[in-house]
């Protein structure tokens, strides 16, 4: 029997996203989007206008950005540091590109949106590390059970009947 109807499912970005809470709109202050960073324990701020993702903030853009320029922290918008456009994924987009994108451009995190550009969620490289070696353990695991069923008295090293 051959392999040609066998179809092995492959994870997508949908099944590993995380809602998001960390979201700001471009016209609040970066000192808001510090303490917003903050009391959620994240390391990025999303950036949303009328409803679409248009930004994405950094612990390292406050740093080069507003840090290390000097500029008053307390009056500076989020639309004049933020990096655009942001590169974002479908939540249909494979999860092995999603890491490949995230590797290629030094991401930690990728926003997902819908085809309209409102934000879904964010997947983490982290979280996919994770996910991809369950996912690979898994196979293993039953990789060496196949093999098990596959040739039966292969494990029994017994000594030969016939001496």
């Amino acid at each position: 029997m051959g392999t040609e109807g066998v179809h092995v499912p492959r994870l997508t970005v949908r099944d590993i996203l995380f809602k998001v809470e960390n979201v700001i709109s471009g016209d609040q202050t970066v000192r808001e989007a510090a303490m917003l960073m903050d009391r959620l324990g994240v390391g990025s701020i999303l950036v949303e206008s009328g409803g679409k993702l248009v930004g994405i903030v950094t612990e390292r853009d406050l740093v080069v950005r507003v840090l290390a320029t000097g500029l008053d922290h307390t009056n500076t918008k989020i639309k004049d540091i933020m990096s655009y456009p942001v590169i974002a994924v479908s939540p249909d987009t494979l999860l092995e590109d999603a890491v490949i994108l995230m590797v290629n451009n030094g991401f930690r995190r990728l926003p997902v949106v819908d085809q309209e550009g409102k934000l879904i969620g964010i997947v983490t490289i982290s979280e996919a590390a994770r996910v991809l070696a369950t996912t690979q353990k898994t196979v293993s695991n039953v990789f060496e059970l196949l093999l098990k069923v596959a040739r039966p008295g292969e494990e029994k090293k017994s000594t030969p009947m016939y001496g």
